[in-house]
């Protein structure tokens, strides 16, 4: 496992300590095995704390670190742990996310994830509120684009949900980017096609279809939504070329 070769290499790296523990996510016995390099908060806490759950432990150490960190760390170490709880605890854990943005108003991450959590819980008004203080303070990375695509798309904003997914996807170039728009865009041209303006959706189907890859399920289903519109245009007389 390259995980296993990078932290033999470099064995006091928490990012190499973290990459083998994401890749042993699946074997929770495996990921408390390296409980003994982690003395703090961060990501391989969290991990930790993830495989107690999954594998219901009655003593959950790194379970308890987190909560007691929570309730009484100083600032950073409190809005670490709040951040991580509120992944954890899934849809009951708005208020440990929104505790670590009252203690680090600044860090866009924890911003950007109180706002995903609010739209998830159906909070519209208080996300958008959010999103307005964000655009405020924000640097332009990735986390402010990916946030402002997910409260367009909360609104009911096609365009411009897609027009922010294309701003993450100019700044990192992943598969996750590249997912999140071809999905947007596939979607907003089969719902103008559904509405009948099927002129308007081909930009969009065409766009999915070059991105990323042609093997992709999105690029896939737009190629065959244009291949039915070439169709449709070829057997309807008077209604023009084929798109």
């Amino acid at each position: 496992m390259y995980a296993e070769t990078a932290l033999a290499i470099k064995p006091a790296s928490e990012r190499c300590l973290s990459a083998l523990m994401k890749a042993l996510s699946d074997q929770p016995d495996r990921v408390l095995e390296y409980s003994y390099l982690i003395c703090g908060g961060g990501v391989c806490r969290y991990r930790l704390a993830r495989a107690e759950i999954e594998l219901d432990l009655l003593e959950k150490s790194s379970l308890d670190w987190l909560e007691s960190s929570f309730d009484s760390g100083i600032d950073s170490v409190a809005a670490d742990a709040g951040c991580w709880l509120s992944i954890l605890h899934g849809d009951t854990g708005l208020h440990y996310i929104e505790r670590s943005v009252e203690l680090m108003p600044e860090e866009e991450f924890y911003r950007s994830l109180f706002i995903d959590k609010l739209i998830d819980a159906g909070n519209l008004e208080i996300a958008a509120a959010q999103f307005e203080i964000f655009k405020e303070t924000n640097s332009g990375g990735l986390s402010f684009w990916q946030t402002a695509s997910s409260v367009h798309d909360a609104l009911g904003d096609d365009p411009g949900a897609i027009e922010a997914s294309r701003r993450a996807y100019e700044i990192r170039r992943i598969p996750s980017s590249a997912a999140d728009l071809g999905w947007k865009l596939y979607f907003y041209g089969r719902s103008l096609m559904r509405e009948g303006s099927m002129t308007d959706a081909v930009p969009y189907l065409r766009e999915s279809s070059c991105l990323w890859s042609g093997d992709s399920l999105w690029a896939v289903k737009s190629d065959s939504l244009l291949d039915l519109m070439n169709e449709f245009t070829s057997a309807s007389e008077g209604y023009g070329e084929p798109i």
